[in-house]
């Protein structure tokens, strides 16, 4: 995985992205991963989440997203890698929403 200038940053231990998204990023995933993703919810065939370590450099670590349709590629240590229908984004969803429960 390769990152920018501003990814880089997120190896600082004083830097706000999750230790699961470091993870994450850690794994050869055989794409170029987009963004990480955590607290992700489906709706409607898109992923709502916080992205973190947005390749572009466009998306602040945190900020919520919504992708493009998604398809589900593969799993790896408990992240699993989603492709747009496109085929040209790729995201690994770090961690799920949790549902309200009463």
């Amino acid at each position: 995985m390769h990152f920018t200038t501003k990814q880089a940053t997120a190896e600082d231990p004083s830097h706000t992205v999750p230790d699961k998204v470091l993870k994450a990023g850690k794994i050869d995933w055989e794409v170029v991963v987009d963004a990480y993703l955590v607290g992700a919810a489906y709706v409607g065939g898109r992923v709502t989440a916080r992205a973190f370590l947005d390749r572009s450099g466009a998306i602040n670590d945190g900020m919520t997203v919504v992708t493009p349709m998604v398809k589900v590629m593969v799993e790896r240590d408990g992240f699993l890698l989603v492709q747009s229908l496109s085929g040209q984004d790729h995201y690994v969803i770090v961690s799920r929403h949790e549902q309200v429960r009463e």
